[in-house]
């Protein structure tokens, strides 16, 4: 054996060497700590994104519920010529006078389910409709002053035309408007955003355009009230 190949031996084992003294060490607290460091930097940053990516995502798709809501309510109106008094004060999920107009939408093959979104309080069980999601057909306050929406009181009158002085609805029309409550106050203005291009801000109530809703209550969410169609 040359003294090329005795050299390359020896080189080779004192890289083993290394190796195996490295496997054998495993991560030094300093690599470790810069990992987790690395780690907390990636979740700092990405975290607020894909939460807001979710958000957006409800957001967006409660207005393509909404749109499709207002399509069967359409066909319903056309079909039928008026509509019927729902006003989403008692509890149940018939088509009765305090209960939901979107029960009307199903019995009548219009839509194939009660109305639902990714925003809000979604159940469909007897408690009181108040609480949660419904579509409400009331009778239309004629007067140009839209009061402000409460948490359980709204959706009779709505400024459609941005216009204070004038009236949006005569009387004896009556206005199917969406019921969704217990949405966060930033959910509820980006809805506003898309439907009627405003760029809200602070806890106030909003009563102008087709998506209104109550001052946040103290946990910061609100009451919606969305304008789907008047007959």
């Amino acid at each position: 054996m040359g003294p090329g190949k005795t050299a390359e031996q020896s080189i080779r084992m004192k890289l083993n060497k290394q190796i195996k003294s490295r496997q054998g060490a495993g991560f030094t607290l300093i690599e470790i700590i810069g990992v987790v460091a690395v780690i907390a930097i990636l979740a700092a940053v990405l975290t607020p994104r894909v939460i807001s990516v979710i958000a957006r995502g409800k957001v967006n798709g409660t207005a393509q519920s909404l749109a499709s809501l207002k399509t069967a309510t359409t066909d319903y109106m056309v079909k039928n010529g008026s509509l019927p008094s729902r006003d989403g004060t008692g509890s149940t999920n018939a088509a009765v006078t305090a209960g939901r107009f979107d029960a009307d939408l199903v019995a009548g093959g219009f839509t194939e389910k009660l109305f639902s979104c990714a925003i809000g309080l979604q159940t469909f069980d007897e408690t009181a409709l108040t609480s949660r999601i419904h579509v409400r057909s009331l009778s239309a306050t004629a007067a140009a002053a839209v009061t402000d929406p409460t948490a359980t009181v709204g959706g009779s009158n709505f400024n459609l035309d941005r216009d204070t002085a004038t009236a949006d609805f005569t009387s004896g029309q009556r206005v199917v408007s969406a019921f969704i409550p217990g949405v966060a106050l930033s959910d509820a203005i980006e809805l506003n955003k898309i439907l009627d291009g405003d760029t809200n801000a602070g806890t106030a109530a909003d009563i102008t355009g087709r998506c209104t809703y109550s001052a946040a209550a103290p946990d910061n969410t609100v009451t919606v009230y969305v304008y789907v169609a008047h007959y």
